[in-house]
């Protein structure tokens, strides 16, 4: 979905990560539930977490949107979607993430919310397809089965004011390398 939320809280937000940046107050991103596991041959990106409750105007901006999205899905889609979770991040030049899925592995005794739809917010401006970057979005759930073949896979430019969403524990995805720094707000809806 482009132009999802106005040009001027996407500059905002772009802003904001230049900031956070300069700050020293993004760190090196996590792989899974524990907080010191890092992994930077899986991932390259820096995030900031967000908090609603100190959200900026722009981010506040974000939050409405993302709220009446929510109210939209459960009420179209009876999904039953309770929480967001969101963080801004950042992928220094030809960084990226490597394939995965967003929810977390769990066994069957334990209790906390689940991720269930991914979306990713791009703060990019004036992107060009040379630029890389590109969300590549997998087709087949299947793990198992090579895909490597165009038709298996979906790239998706890292266009400033585009919303890209998808089935959290559903689609494989990776962030391909860009030639250019990279920045977007990511964030998943949550069930109890």
């Amino acid at each position: 979905m482009d132009n999802f939320i106005s040009p001027t809280n996407i500059l905002a937000l772009a802003a904001e990560i230049n900031l956070l940046n300069a700050t020293s107050q993004m760190q090196i991103a996590n792989t899974g539930r524990v907080p010191s596991d890092t992994n930077s041959n899986l991932r390259g990106d820096s995030i900031c977490w967000l908090n609603e409750a100190e959200a900026s105007p722009a981010q506040q901006a974000y939050f409405d949107k993302m709220e009446d999205l929510r109210c939209g899905l459960n009420q179209h889609l009876y999904l039953g979607l309770s929480t967001l979770e969101s963080h801004l991040a950042l992928y220094p030049i030809g960084s990226g993430y490597q394939k995965h899925l967003d929810r977390f592995q769990v066994k069957s005794d334990e209790q906390f919310p689940q991720r269930q739809i991914s979306c990713i917010l791009y703060l990019n401006q004036d992107w060009l397809a040379e630029d890389g970057g590109c969300l590549r979005l997998y087709l087949n759930a299947d793990t198992n089965v090579a895909l490597n073949v165009e038709s298996n896979y979906l790239d998706i430019a890292p266009i400033g004011g585009r919303l890209v969403m998808f089935l959290s524990g559903t689609f494989y995805h990776e962030v391909l390398a860009a030639t250019r720094i990279r920045k977007s707000l990511t964030a998943w809806f949550l069930t109890r």
